[in-house]
């Protein structure tokens, strides 16, 4: 058997799989980035150059840490967008196989919207996340799915409630403690949206026993 004549419900768990290895793979890169360099360690040194065309000297360790502090942030950034877009991709995409299994439907892989620069675009009916799944009642795990999905949906309304607070022109010093709050919050988005796709994963497989049963049977 060919990958082209391979079953729907194998490719369709092939690309699950995929979603879950490229989750992976960027948490460990932003974790690595984060973890790559302490510039706390650093004790700056009064030593001082002359350049020619300036009219005060250069302190090079002085420009030589804050260059290192500067692209490991850019660094750390990038990995934390690449982590976060790959763990929602997860995380939608697999909830969006679950609801077509469980509707009936026989999609041969998930079906994920890129924008022109490469970044999810969430499916209308899973936004602002996906709904509780109906039909994982006798799931072994569907009690932590919905305790994974609780924790997603409150990084996620977090990070609302913390720009709704950011567009506005004044804050009170309450105001502003609750912003940072919510956005500390707020960074949980990435490993919520991370373990709920875990689980997602598995319940994909559950939902996949009466297809793959009817399809071996003669």
């Amino acid at each position: 058997m060919t990958r082209t004549t391979l079953p729907w419900f194998e490719t369709l768990t092939d690309s699950a799989y995929a979603l879950g290895a490229a989750a992976r793979e960027t948490r460990t890169a932003h974790q690595a980035a984060a973890a790559q360099y302490d510039l706390d360690r650093v004790r700056l040194l009064d030593g001082e150059i002359t350049v020619p065309g300036r009219l005060s000297p250069s302190r090079p360790h002085d420009r030589a840490v804050m260059g290192i502090g500067q692209g490991l942030q850019k660094c750390r950034d990038r990995m934390e967008r690449l982590h976060t877009d790959a763990a929602l991709g997860y995380a939608y995409g697999t909830a969006w196989a679950i609801l077509r299994v469980l509707d009936g439907q026989e999609p041969p892989r998930i079906e994920l919207g890129l924008t022109a620069e490469g970044h999810l675009t969430i499916p209308a009916e899973l936004a602002p996340i996906p709904p509780a799944i109906e039909g994982l009642d006798r799931w072994c795990d569907n009690a932590k799915f919905a305790k994974a999905r609780q924790r997603w949906w409150e990084c996620d309304s977090a990070g609302e409630y913390a720009d709704s607070l950011a567009d506005r022109d004044y804050l009170a010093d309450h105001e502003a403690y609750e912003m940072d709050q919510a956005y500390g919050e707020a960074r949980g988005l990435a490993d919520a949206a991370y373990a709920y796709g875990v689980l997602a994963e598995s319940a994909l497989h559950y939902a996949l026993l009466g297809p793959r049963a009817r399809h071996t049977r003669p």
